[in-house]
């Protein structure tokens, strides 16, 4: 045997972003001892807290499951999935988590310890299931029900450790703590392969081994805990071994974010990646710092996720190219945190990134390899520029030109008080503009490197003195254009050669186009446009600098800008236009006017997107962000995927779940009418990536549940529902194969067709009989209401308010205590005439309208001289009208209510008492009109006697009064009361429509 041992060197850490689920999540337990895809796409997750299925948005633990710690799971091409519980036994489970067959039990109480344990469970293409025990290699061969039992032996190992493993060619492979073994189908036993008992002398070798899988090439690659990782070729007898730092306990290929195929390594203290080009073991920094232990890397390469069981979670990865991607700046190269501020294409796959300190980082994206060129003396980066194909770094320490790899000092003849300069532009001219952080612009000879005068210095330093300037760039027509504040104008500047000015583009815009005056960046987009990006939006002009409103951007236009205070700006080749705030990266398509908003959500790596912002010719868009940036791939994000198929993950009736069947319509109880459904794609993405929308028998229209996956419908009725839901995305597309669900809901027994025949039969047998009873029963009660009604009216007639009197006698003793027998007299007779009219009237059922009236105003009057006439009256009746019949003192106690708790508390102003009486068809309209202080705030005033609590009675007692002339008379009579100022809830208007009695 060929035995090699190879030394891996360091090579770059791989930008991996991992995201981490736990227990915060609703994993049942951070402790994840294996994970399976079924057949359906469904994750499937074995923890020390048993057993749960993830749809993508909620870990689902099955309600009916064993009890104990779910060891180990394995999918069937059945459908079906083989779980291991550690205190129970090996069973078969459907894709709802049902038990549909029991393969084993454990039992710890017997000598035979084949029952003991079901661990490393594997289901081969033929059809077996297998799993290691204590000294026992177990095979279910599923199809024909029976059981095989193989012994490795081995005087030194018990063969608890045994895994297994098929290749491409369909070879079973046993792995262990024994070496590496080989199922011989034909002979139905276990060859060794590599170890003491292997049958060639130069493979008896005492290797361990714990993981194994296959590349492309038909190499075996297996993890031992003495040697590391090794490869072997079956067939051969040559092995090359990989030392590892930690102890590999599961293996995996898989593709980075650069689409490479590696081996990535699951060990106990973290994930390493081993590259099969170059041969170096790489380190993800981000499990390894944090010691988590990898039991098992599941590679779906259908939706190119990569699953770690972990004991601190289970964590997922998106492998292959993404559309948005994150690279980590290097702890090892720069000390962190930094800030990469500027960001200048190198070639088509290489970039220079200016740094926040230390100097300039390139970086080559097919390789991921970082080279650091540090300043002389530290700097902070403001911006990276081309000057004559050398590099110019501009600095808050002075500019800086790349030699040899090398940064040197460039000493202009700068009126500059400091070298905090913000960026340096050549342009086609060989001028050289420099742009100072506080102190304006200078331009230079780009060859002697001296002074050029373009405009007037004079008027130029008032420009210094008075404006920012930040940024600057030249458009394919030769002209210069600036971003800057102008507190006093607008920040949109450029160079007009032929009056030697920087001339504001406000002398040819008009002022509401635009939408700020503090702009901090300015680029050239396409056609000759230029973008100019800052407080307030970005505006869009062309070549000519007339901006172009249907393009610019501002809040008032794209209510969906998450912060209107923008930085970089960019427009790529489709014409969309790439802005980056605060609060997220922004583009506006001005051909559809939609916004579309990116954040960490989507893979940002922060959603503050403020620092460096790059757009390349081929739609490469580069973000600076601290300690890293963002490459996206503009055409990737915006090439329209396929929608994926759409599932119901769960079916919930009365909150207990419920297993779906295939086909059919689902029947339901009458009591099952509260449904609850959830929904899924299974692509485990951001839940902002999926909208769902729905439709429902008897509503045709689609109902939106936005990014929602769960729909409730509650208290449904009786019948047959079909319920339509429709996965889309944030663009606005939806699936065109929406998924049907049919269910009825069945009706109540008097619900039924059959109950309502019967009870229809039932009524109408019964109608004759009750008839003539009903007939007699209708004659004597209504002969009894009118006799009740009218007692109740002369009861009523002969009331009258107990308080009104006592009040009445206590004005006339005030006037006779104070000196005014005169005023005691009038008011007396008065009353006097008051009480009369009222007995008298009391005898009557029913009196005109001009009689009523006069009891009315006499006691209206009595009320105004004890008020000392702080409100006044009006009356007005209907000449015809006048002889019509009311019953006695039935307005009195609404005009009583209106003086008393309307006019009486009112502060504002003189109070005034309507009374309007007229006929209205065959109907008798009284109008009773305050404008107090309304019903809303004279119900805050709380009663303090039982005068109060009599008031309210007495409006009762009318109220019924109005209603029993119905009954006597058989014509409608109404009472309505309202505000007469709605608005303030101030006034009380009531409103009596009465018999037209004569």
């Amino acid at each position: 045997m060929l035995l090699l041992v190879r030394q891996m060197a360091a090579g770059q850490t791989p930008d991996l972003t991992f995201q981490k689920l736990s227990t915060k999540d609703g994993l049942p337990s951070n402790f994840v001892s294996a994970i399976a895809t079924d057949t359906k796409g469904y994750l499937w997750i074995a923890t020390r807290r048993g057993l749960c299925r993830y749809d993508g948005y909620v870990f689902r633990k099955m309600a009916k499951q064993q009890p104990g710690a779910a060891q180990g799971i394995c999918p069937l091409p059945n459908g079906l999935l083989a779980v291991y519980w550690t205190t129970t036994g090996l069973f078969l489970i459907d894709s709802e988590g049902k038990a549909v067959a029991t393969l084993d039990s454990v039992n710890f109480k017997d000598a035979d310890p084949a029952n003991d344990h079901f661990e490393n469970l594997f289901a081969d293409s033929k059809g077996n299931l297998w799993s290691s025990s204590y000294g026992l290699v177990r095979r279910y061969d599923l199809q024909h029900h029976k059981r095989f039992l193989y012994t490795i032996k081995n005087p030194n190992y018990n063969a608890e450790a045994n895994h297994f493993f098929e290749d491409r060619q369909h070879r079973l492979w046993v792995f262990s703590e024994a070496g590496l073994y080989e199922f011989d189908r034909h002979r139905n036993r276990l060859a060794c392969i590599i170890g003491p008992n292997a049958p060639a002398k130069m493979r008896q070798r005492r290797l361990s081994f714990s993981a194994m899988t296959e590349d492309n090439r038909g190499n075996l690659w297996l993890g031992s805990p003495q040697a590391g990782l090794v490869r072997f070729r079956p067939g051969t007898d040559s092995i090359h071994q990989y030392p590892t730092p930690g102890i590999i306990q599961t293996l995996s290929f898989a593709n980075d974010s650069t689409a490479t195929h590696n081996l990535w390594l699951g060990c106990n203290d973290g994930l390493h990646i081993f590259r099969l080009t170059a041969e170096t073991l790489l380190t993800p920094s981000e499990l390894t710092k944090q010691g988590v232990s990898i039991s098992q890397i599941h590679t779906d390469s259908r939706r190119r996720i990569v699953w770690l069981a972990t004991s601190d979670g289970l964590w997922q990865y998106q492998s292959g190219l993404t559309a948005i991607q994150t690279i980590h700046i290097p702890e090892s190269l720069v000390h962190l945190p930094v800030v990469v501020k500027s960001i200048l294409p190198d070639s088509v796959d290489t970039y220079w990134l200016g740094l926040s300190h230390t100097g300039v980082l390139h970086w080559s994206r097919k390789t991921n390899d970082f080279q650091l060129v540090p300043y002389p003396v530290p700097a902070t980066t403001n911006n990276l520029s081309w000057v004559d194909n050398s590099l110019w770094a501009a600095t808050d320490q002075g500019l800086f030109k790349l030699e040899n790899n090398t940064f040197i000092p460039v000493r202009l003849p700068t009126r500059f008080s400091s070298n905090s300069i913000q960026k340096v532009l050549a342009d086609h001219h060989q001028r050289l503009w420099v742009i100072h952080q506080t102190e304006g612009i200078q331009v230079f000879n780009r060859q002697s490197l001296q002074p050029i005068q373009l405009w007037n210095d004079q008027k130029a330093r008032g420009l210094w003195t008075l404006n920012r300037y930040h940024d600057i760039t030249e458009s394919a027509n030769g002209r210069i254009w600036i971003a800057a504040w102008y507190p006093r104008s607008f920040g949109m500047i450029w160079y007009n050669p032929k009056q030697r000015r920087l001339q504001e583009l406000a002398d040819f815009n008009l002022h509401r186009n635009f939408v700020g005056d503090f702009f901090t960046r300015v680029a050239t987009g396409q056609q000759g446009r230029l973008l100019f990006a800052g407080g307030g939006g970005v505006n869009v002009t062309n070549a000519q600098g007339i901006i172009d409103t249907l393009r610019s951007v501002s809040p008032t236009k794209a209510h969906t800008m998450a912060n209107d205070f923008c930085f970089g700006v960019g427009e790529d080749t489709e014409g969309r236009l790439w802005f980056g705030t605060g609060e997220g990266l922004h583009v506006y398509d001005a051909r559809s006017r939609q916004m579309r908003r990116y954040t960490e959500i989507d893979g940002l790596l922060a959603d503050d997107v403020s620092n460096a912002f790059t757009i390349t010719p081929n739609d490469f868009l580069l973000l600076g962000q601290q300690n890293g940036f963002n490459l996206i791939d503009i055409r990737r994000l915006h090439q329209p995927a396929p929608l994926p198929p759409l599932l119901i993950s769960g079916m919930q009736v009365n909150g207990e779940y419920r297993q779906l069947p295939a086909t059919g319509t689902i029947g339901l109880t009458r009591n099952e009418n509260d449904l609850r459904f959830t929904f899924t794609t299974l692509r485990y993405q951001s839940a902002n990536a999926t909208h769902f929308r729905y439709r429902l028998t008897g509503h045709p229209a689609w109902i939106d549940l936005n990014t929602d996956n769960e729909l409730n419908l509650t208290n449904l009725k009786s019948g047959r529902y079909e319920l339509v839901v429709q996965n889309g995305d944030a663009a606005g597309r939806w699936n065109p194969h929406p998924i049907t669900l049919s269910f009825s809901i069945a009706p109540i027994w008097y619900e039924t067709d059959w109950f309502r025949a019967v009870l229809v039969l039932s009524l109408l047998g019964t109608l004759y009989g009750f008839y003539r009873m009903r007939i007699g029963q209708e004659r004597r009660k209504s002969e009894l209401i009118r006799q009740r009604a009218e007692a109740e009216t002369r009861a009523l007639r002969a009331q009258m308010n107990p308080h009104f009197i006592f009040n009445c006698m206590n004005t006339i003793d005030a006037y006779i205590l104070t000196n005014r027998p005169d005023a005691a007299s009038f008011f007396l007779q008065k009353f006097s005439r008051l009480v009369r009219q009222v007995l008298e009237n009391s005898r009557e059922t029913l009196i005109s309208v001009e009689q009523e009236l006069e009891t009315l105003i006499l006691y209206v009057e009595l009320e105004e001289e004890r008020a000392e006439h702080q409100f006044s009256h009006r009356v007005t009746v209907d000449p015809d009208a006048k002889a019509n019949l009311i019953p006695p003192l039935l307005l009195q106690p609404f005009v009583e209510n209106a003086i008393l708790h309307g006019l009486r508390h009112k502060t504002n102003g003189p109070g005034l008492l309507q009374i309007q009486i007229q006929k209205e068809a065959d109907q008798l309209h009284c109008r009773i009109e305050d404008n107090g202080i309304g019903r809303a705030k004279a119900a805050s005033f709380k009663p303090q006697n039982n005068f109060r609590h009599f008031q309210s009675l007495g409006s009762t007692v009318t109220t019924e009064r109005i209603n029993s002339l119905q009954a006597i008379y058989g014509t409608d009579a109404t009472c309505t009361i309202t505000d007469q100022n709605p608005s303030e809830q101030t006034g009380t208007v009531v409103d009596l429509r009465l018999p037209l009695l004569s």
